[in-house]
């Protein structure tokens, strides 16, 4: 595996995803009925931004950075209060230097009757995350294959939930093995929260899988893009996407009144925002 996400943690991907997650559980918990999180491609789980790989590319600081720096701005601070559910739950951290991956924020969201997967591959990150998520007894890491751990888990007998899918797309045909997976998703759990990430650059077949999403005809299918280059720049990650299957209900829309304040704080080229499958 080359891919490290210590270089990436806390960019403006991060932001983004974190963000549109922070909103799926906070809809997701209104209920009490039990639910289940699955999070595919865990990582470590949290990220020292103080480290060597971090000051590196000094992506963080671009990303969470900004936006924590914008939210103490007398000018930006009531914009940004749009984003809280997700700025409390990386505050602390961030102020420690720290960033915290999705498993740890799933996991800090557990209720007694809720559980978490987080699934990780590789046995060094997957010791990490081990650590980092010690202390919530009703969150299981495990090691195996992303797209296995999600065959495995749905339909989760709680029946609601939500797997959060984050591949590193090192792999060249990662795109259509997500075209393939997401039909597999649909036969096994169709009423089940779908959080995919996808990386933008020049030669992402980004239309193709946009269109496949749409042609599922999963209900209330949604997609957020944010790119900090223009789409066409040449060998450059120029942005990301992110498509939601069975979107909650005020989610989409809670996005949306957010994104001028992240555009504006991480200095976003383009954001974007379309109903892939119409909403009701």
């Amino acid at each position: 595996m080359n891919y490290r996400h210590a270089f990436h943690a806390g960019n403006f991907a991060d932001v983004i995803k974190h963000a549109v997650l922070a909103f799926c559980i906070d809809y997701l918990l209104r209920k009490e009925n039990p639910l289940c999180f699955v999070d595919a491609h865990g990582g470590a789980g949290l990220y020292d931004l103080r480290s060597d790989d971090a000051e590196k590319t000094g992506e963080w600081a671009k990303g969470i950075g900004a936006l924590m720096s914008a939210a103490t701005n007398a000018g930006m601070g009531e914009r940004v209060a749009a984003l809280e559910p997700y700025l409390r739950l990386v505050r602390e951290d961030v102020g420690d230097g720290f960033y915290p991956g999705s498993p740890l924020l799933l996991a800090r969201r557990l209720r007694r009757q809720d559980r978490l997967i987080a699934n990780e591959l590789h046995a060094s990150t997957r010791d990490a995350l081990h650590g980092t998520l010690a202390a919530f007894p009703a969150a299981r890491v495990t090691g195996m294959d992303a797209y296995e751990c999600i065959r495995a888990t749905i339909p989760p007998k709680e029946r609601r939930g939500l797997v959060l899918i984050d591949p590193p797309f090192e792999e060249k045909n990662e795109f259509e093995t997500l075209i393939r997976q997401m039909r597999e998703w649909k036969k096994r759990w169709a009423t089940g929260v779908f959080l995919l990430w996808y990386p933008i650059k020049a030669v992402s077949p980004t239309d193709a899988l946009k269109a496949e999403a749409a042609a599922l005809g999963l209900p209330r299918t949604w997609c957020v893009e944010t790119l900090i280059y223009p789409r066409g720049r040449a060998l450059s990650l120029n942005g990301c996407g992110l498509i939601l299957f069975n979107a909650p209900f005020t989610v989409p829309e809670a996005v949306e009144t957010a994104l001028p304040a992240l555009a504006d704080a991480m200095r976003l080229h383009e954001t974007h925002t379309a109903w892939l499958v119409p909403g009701t």
